[in-house]
């Protein structure tokens, strides 16, 4: 599926990063030392992607959905 960044910038993801983004969602931040394995891979590759933003810092990673990006309701896919 594709989500919007921005007005022209248009990036593909997955349907296990699009659960994780929607599950995340609603949630201002999180730490990654609460994530699990698989999602800690997840959140990695989404903010190499800009769609989290990460932070730095001293003992852990915080990441947030990056609040610019749209969703579409319906179907994009590829």
């Amino acid at each position: 599926m594709f989500i919007n960044l921005s007005p022209k910038a248009r990036i593909y993801i997955s349907k296990e990063q699009l659960k994780f983004l929607q599950k995340y969602s609603k949630v201002d931040h999180f730490l990654q030392s609460k994530l699990s394995v698989e999602e800690v891979q997840i959140a990695k590759v989404l903010a190499d992607k800009s769609m989290l933003v990460r932070k730095k810092l001293t003992a852990d990673t915080q990441f947030a959905v990056n609040r610019r990006i749209r969703i579409p309701q319906y179907g994009n896919e590829k």
